[in-house]
C-alpha cells in the first residue's frame, strides 16, 4: 500500500483565504470518509505553514523531486477546488497543472478534480492543455453551469455539476449573530478596480470595514479610503467578523461564499465569470455599472453535501 491515500493540489500556501478554505474543506471531507490526516499530503507554496496549520504532511510544490516522490507514494491526486484551469492571468496556469496531471499519471496515481471552475480559456493552447488534463481525471466535479458546458466542449464526459467545496463548511454553533452593525467590503486587484471603487465610494457609510482575504486585497482596499481594514486568515476569524455584519459587498468569490454561509445580505462585483455564476446560484445582485442594495442570499441547499458522496466514491474505488 502506498504511503498516502490522497495528495491534494490547488493554489495552496499563497496566503489567499479562499484557497485555504478550499483546503480545509477537502481535509474535513476526507476525514469524514475515514482518511486520517497522516494519510493526506498537500502540495503547497509554503509547506511549513500548511503542515502546521492543517496537521498534514506538505511538500514544496516547486521542487520536482519532492512532487515526484509524493506522487509515487500516493494512491490518488485530487485537485481540491478553485479556478486553476484558466488563462485570464496567464496560460502558465494551464501548462503547470497539465504538467502535474501528466506527472501524477506517470507515477501511477489516479487523478480527480473536484469543485472546479473551468475557464476562461481564450487561447487554443490553453484549451488543448486543459482539455487533455481534465479528460485524464477519473472524476471531474465542477461548481457552475458555465464550467460544465466548457468542460463538455473540451471532450470531457460524465462531468458532475456541483457547488464550491467551501459551502460544506459549517459555522460553529457558538458564533451567534451579535450587534450586526458593520458593512463588510472587499475588493481585489483587477483592471476594473477603479470603476468599482467609483461606484462604491458614495455608498459606503461610517460602519464600512474593509475585508482583506489576501495581502494584495489590503493594497486594493486602500483606494476606498476606509478607516478600518481587517485581514481575515481563517474560517474561525471569518465567523467572528461576519456575525457582526449587517451587509456585505465584495468581489472575491469566497467573500460571497462566506456571506452565504453566515446568512448576510450580499451584493457582488462580477470581475470574473465565476462570480457571475455564483450570483445566479445564490440569488444576489451584481453591481456592474451602478449601485445595487445587497439582498439575502438563498440558503445553501442540502444538495451541497453531494460532494461527500463524490469523495467517498473516489476513496472507495480501487486505484489502477
Amino acid at each position: 500500500m502506498r504511503r498516502y491515500s490522497a495528495a491534494l493540489i490547488g493554489y495552496y500556501g499563497f496566503g489567499n483565504l479562499g484557497d485555504e478554505l478550499l483546503l480545509k474543506a477537502c481535509i474535513d471531507i476526507l476525514e469524514s470518509c475515514g482518511i486520517n490526516r497522516g494519510r493526506i499530503v498537500v502540495l503547497s507554496n509554503d509547506p511549513e505553514n500548511t503542515a502546521r496549520e492543517f496537521c498534514v504532511d506538505a511538500v514544496n510544490r516547486w521542487r520536482l523531486s519532492e512532487v515526484l516522490r509524493v506522487f509515487r507514494e500516493s494512491e490518488r491526486v485530487i485537485f481540491g477546488g478553485g479556478g486553476i484551469f484558466q488563462d485570464r492571468t496567464s496560460v502558465k496556469s494551464c501548462a503547470w497543472y497539465w504538467g502535474i496531471v501528466r506527472l501524477a499519471r506517470l507515477m501511477g496515481a489516479e487523478v480527480s478534480a473536484l469543485g472546479q471552475s473551468v475557464g476562461p480559456l481564450e487561447s487554443g493552447l490553453s484549451r488543448i492543455l486543459s482539455g487533455n488534463a481534465l479528460r485524464a481525471c477519473r472524476v471531474l466535479h465542477v461548481r457552475d453551469d458555465k464550467s460544465l458546458r466548457l468542460s463538455e466542449s473540451l471532450g470531457c464526459r460524465n462531468v458532475i455539476r456541483g457547488c464550491d467545496l467551501v459551502m460544506t463548511l459549517k459555522p460553529e454553533s457558538q458564533l451567534t449573530p451579535v450587534n450586526r452593525q458593520k458593512m463588510l467590503v472587499n475588493v481585489r486587484p483587477c483592471p476594473e478596480l477603479e470603476h468599482y471603487a467609483e461606484i462604491l465610494r458614495p455608498n459606503l457609510d461610517d460602519t464600512a470595514v474593509g475585508v482583506a482575504m489576501s495581502p494584495e486585497d489590503e493594497t486594493a482596499l486602500s483606494v476606498l479610503g476606509l478607516s478600518e481594514t481587517v485581514r481575515v486568515n481563517s474560517f474561525r476569524e471569518a465567523g467572528e467578523l461576519w456575525r457582526t455584519a449587517k451587509s456585505a459587498v465584495g468581489m472575491r468569490l469566497h467573500f460571497g461564499v462566506l456571506s452565504r454561509i453566515f446568512r448576510t445580505p450580499l451584493a457582488v462585483m462580477p470581475y470574473d465569470v465565476k462570480v457571475n455564476e455564483f450570483a445566479l446560484q445564490s440569488g444576489v445582485p451584481c453591481i456592474a455599472d451602478e449601485w445595487t442594495e445587497p439582498s439575502m442570499p438563498i440558503p445553501i441547499p442540502e444538495s451541497a453535501n453531494e460532494i461527500y458522496d463524490t469523495f467517498k466514491e473516489i476513496m472507495r474505488s480501487p486505484c489502477h
